[in-house]
């Protein structure tokens, strides 16, 4: 079983240039447990006082340090990364709302991730509305066409992995947004970026 988690950055139609969401697959448990084991690490060593009252990771309230020490154990991992992003000044979807916008970006970035026929445990970021929850998380079984697959719209601080894809997530957008390129150059052999277009829809 693989083990995949989806976050965004950014705003769609806001006052960003871009907004962008990010997957990341682990590919296997024990790769799983050694991210885990390393933020356990660095809240009881390293980043001991940084961390004291941080519950949850969020690259925009951490000490970078932290950042870019995660994002390098995730670079000597065998991990992927597929990010697609929104460009606001474009807004090529101007009569599609927020949430169809952001329900078409999450299938085209897992049909780039070739996750079909794959089982997979898929962890999603909440964003949605939770009326429109359940025909998103039908239309990404269907495309991960494999019954044994979870598919799961949870909040945050509950879920370490999505913490993890928020660094990279958050890294992604300073690229785009502003023109800082330090963090995604640390992952950049195993991330895919694409632009969203009217093709993908």
């Amino acid at each position: 079983m693989k083990f995949a988690y989806i976050d965004e950055s950014g705003v769609i139609k806001g006052n960003s240039n871009y907004f962008n969401i990010s997957l990341l697959i682990v590919n296997n448990e024990k790769d799983l447990k050694r991210l885990k084991h390393a933020v356990k690490r660095f809240r009881k060593g390293k980043y001991k006082k940084q961390m004291k009252n941080v519950k949850e990771i969020k690259a925009y309230n951490i000490d970078y340090g932290i950042v870019e020490d995660l994002l390098n154990i995730l670079n000597q991992m065998e991990i992927k990364i597929y990010s697609i992003f929104y460009d606001n000044k474009k807004n090529i979807l101007k009569n599609n709302d927020r949430n169809e916008i952001y329900h078409y970006l999450v299938l085209e970035l897992l049909k780039q991730a070739k996750l079909d026929n794959t089982r997979v445990d898929l962890a999603i970021d909440k964003f949605l509305p939770k009326k429109l929850e359940n025909v998103f998380k039908n239309d990404i079984m269907k495309l991960l066409n494999n019954k044994k697959s979870n598919v799961y719209c949870v909040q945050s601080e509950s879920n370490i992995g999505i913490q993890i894809v928020d660094l990279i997530s958050w890294s992604t957008f300073q690229y785009l947004d502003r023109n800082n390129k330090l963090y995604l150059q640390i992952i950049k052999d195993k991330c895919i970026l694409t632009e969203f277009n009217k093709k993908n829809k």
